[in-house]
């Protein structure tokens, strides 16, 4: 349908042609299940010599006209639906007077069956990098309901009822000499199939719930710390947040205390009387809480005990014991591994197992890789037993076979024991691996994996099981494993290093060897890949899980139907040695 839209600002206008129309399209499991979309195209056709732009609602009125000057029609920001949409459709005309008489492309996404939103930027999250696409505006507030009614384009006024309809909004890329602008629109709409082909409304609208958090993360995020990915997730779901940590923690001062409900100080020292604390906290509290969970692992196992007193959603302790300490860990894998205290203790372990180098040391409650250690030799297990920071992570370590087979990191998605989502990602040698010997800093990470599919079969079905025999049969875990006697090794070729078939088959059947289990969301850098790389939001379903919400945690865990969008690397800059970095970035 045709028509003009005016910009008016006092006695100063613009003027736009307009073309929109709905893309109609079949509610099926094989097509667009939930929404269809409609095409709006614009154009500056004039406009006041001495107008200037501006681009808040309080600053200009819209009027649509039809085909005649007689079916002028100003409408007010409130009737598309959203202060959100309003501004959307500004920043388009915006686009519009910027492309010199040039067209513009918007898209708008628009529900065709009656739920609740999953959560309110879920489309934004799910067209993250999408070729053609050069923003995404969500008008959803949380968990809004829409009716699903059918738009039609009959008339051109009916614009402003598909504003008030839609849950979000899409600039398309400016065209290129190579493509147009409808044939962005077509690539766009093609893209929405493989990424909005999932549940993501559903009918029960989900009573607005509060989640404790135990340890609001060591870093704010201009530090690159996690707060901005967790609580923008929570906002989304409808979720409000308290969180428990030390005096001074950089949540509990006034920066950034829009982000939670309520901050409760609690003294954090590892020790037995922690679960209590918690509890305490919890109870003076005297709200009503309804989850309670924390992605730092060396908290875990008191949280669990937390939440079994507090009758709150946790998984077994039993399995958070054993998943939290490196020792049973392998123990329950049935690898050799032996739990020593002591350099003396070490020596006496290897001497007495009769076990061969090189050999894996690493502290018990270890984490981020830190205190572990390949070594070569006596000398060297002596020099990683005393590297290890024991204030940090206590006396206890443990020392096991080295596995030698490309490691990956595993992330997998469970409900009630089911796979939901399963993905791996290949976690280049680190330095240890390359030098032979020494403590392992990360390098890079590859998603997907490039390892054979049936290596990949492997440790999806070795590693879920492996979970469940812990009992952890709902959540978001990150594995970190080696494939043994692999097919592929780590060449390098023309100063490249990538995976590459052995010249020489392995003398075994590979298998999977499983190094440790998080039961949490792997870190930041790793998440956000995911995140863009298949539209899963790691910490989004970790907030769910918490609170047994497993219906929204579901229906998140879809990835794009067509699979991965590309390849992601992630590149890690170690720092070797202790000094000054003089860099303006």
């Amino acid at each position: 349908m045709d028509g003009k839209i005016r910009i008016r600002r006092g006695l100063r206008e613009i003027h736009f042609e307009c073309h929109w129309h709905v893309n109609y399209s079949t509610v099926g499991p094989s097509s667009s299940e939930c929404w269809q979309s409609a095409d709006i195209i614009l154009r500056e056709i004039s406009k006041s010599t001495d107008l200037q732009w501006s681009n808040g609602a309080e600053a200009n009125s819209l009027v649509f006209l039809g085909a005649s000057a007689e079916d002028v029609k100003e409408v007010e920001p409130n009737e598309f639906g959203s202060l959100a949409a309003f501004n959307f459709i500004l920043k388009c005309l915006s686009a519009a007077t910027s492309a010199c008489g040039d067209e513009v492309a918007a898209k708008l996404i628009m529900p065709r069956i009656q739920g609740h939103v999953v959560r309110s930027d879920i489309i934004p999250l799910r067209l993250a990098d999408c070729l053609s696409v050069e923003s995404v505006v969500s008008f959803s507030e949380p968990q809004q309901h829409f009716t699903g009614k059918p738009i039609n384009a009959n008339t051109f006024e009916r614009l402003v009822e598909a504003f008030a309809a839609s849950a979000a909004g899409i600039l398309v890329r400016s065209g290129t000499p190579i493509r147009d602008i409808k044939s962005d629109l077509l690539s766009i709409e093609t893209e929405l199939d493989n990424r909005l082909s999932f549940p993501w409304l559903i009918e029960q609208q989900r009573p607005r719930q509060t989640l404790a958090m135990l340890r609001g993360g060591p870093h704010s995020p201009e530090h690159g710390g996690t707060g901005a990915s967790i609580f923008t997730a929570s906002k989304a779901l409808d979720i409000e947040m308290i969180v428990l940590d030390s005096n001074g923690h950089w949540l509990e001062g006034p920066d950034y205390a829009h982000w939670r409900k309520a901050f409760i100080p609690i003294d954090m020292e590892h020790d037995d009387s922690l679960p209590r604390r918690i509890v305490d906290a919890i109870r003076e509290y005297g709200k009503k809480i309804d989850g309670i969970f924390t992605f730092s692992e060396s908290y875990m196992v008191a949280v669990a005990r937390a939440a079994e007193e507090l009758s709150l959603p946790t998984a077994p302790l039993g399995g958070y014991e054993i998943a939290t300490d490196k020792y049973r860990t392998s123990i329950a894998e049935g690898h050799k591994a032996y739990r020593t205290s002591s350099v003396d203790e070490a020596t006496d372990a290897v001497r007495e197992a009769n076990l061969s180098y090189p050999l894996i040391v690493k502290p018990c409650r270890g984490w981020s890789s830190e205190g572990v250690s390949r070594v070569r030799n006596a000398q060297g297990l002596s020099d990683a037993i005393n590297a290890i920071d024991s204030k940090r992570h206590g006396k206890d370590f443990v020392i096991e076979e080295y596995c030698d087979g490309p490691e990956v990191d595993a992330n997998l998605v469970l409900h009630d024991g089911e796979l939901l989502f399963f993905e791996v990602s290949d976690d280049f040698p680190k330095s240890a691996d390359t030098n032979d010997s020494g403590s392992f800093i990360e390098l890079a990470n590859v998603l997907p994996s490039k390892l054979p599919t049936h290596e990949l079969a492997l440790l999806r079905d070795s590693l879920h099981q492996s979970l469940l025999r812990l009992g952890l049969n709902s959540g978001i875990f990150h594995l970190e494993a080696r494939v043994k006697d692999s097919a592929m090794e780590y060449v390098v070729e023309n100063g490249t290093m990538d995976l590459s078939y052995r010249q020489t088959p392995p003398r075994a059947v590979p298998s999977a060897w499983l190094i440790e289990i998080n039961p949490r969301p792997p870190g930041i850098q790793a998440s956000d890949a995911v995140a863009s790389t298949y539209g899963i939001d790691y910490f989004g379903l970790g907030l769910l899980f918490a609170l047994a919400d497993k219906e929204r945690a579901r229906a998140l865990s879809h990835p794009f139907r067509s699979g991965p969008q590309y390849w992601c690397e992630i590149v890690f800059i170690p720092v070797e040695h202790g000094g000054v970095f003089d860099s303006n970035n």
